[in-house]
């Protein structure tokens, strides 16, 4: 869980091509405008994402931002780090 909360926090305070490094460490290859749609997305994260869970609204975002082929791989991923 710690790694998809930093992960998030990273869409806002680091640098476009900073966080696509990040993305490719963890197998995901993101373009820097897949990485700002998504900076806008986790500028709505809530605390209580910690309890619940990444809303489901959330995550259609997600997949509409990255498509159905790379959600499916960030959708992994988020599933492994839990």
């Amino acid at each position: 869980m710690n790694q998809i909360i930093e992960f998030w926090e990273s869409l806002l305070s680091k640098s476009d091509i900073e966080i696509r490094k990040m993305a490719k460490q963890y197998g995901m290859d993101l373009t820097i405008e897949e990485i700002q749609k998504l900076r806008s997305l986790a500028q709505k994260a809530n605390i209580t994402w910690l309890v619940t869970g990444i809303p489901e609204r959330v995550l259609k975002e997600a997949e509409k931002i990255l498509g159905s082929k790379k959600y499916k791989k960030y959708k992994k991923m988020l599933d492994e780090w839990r």
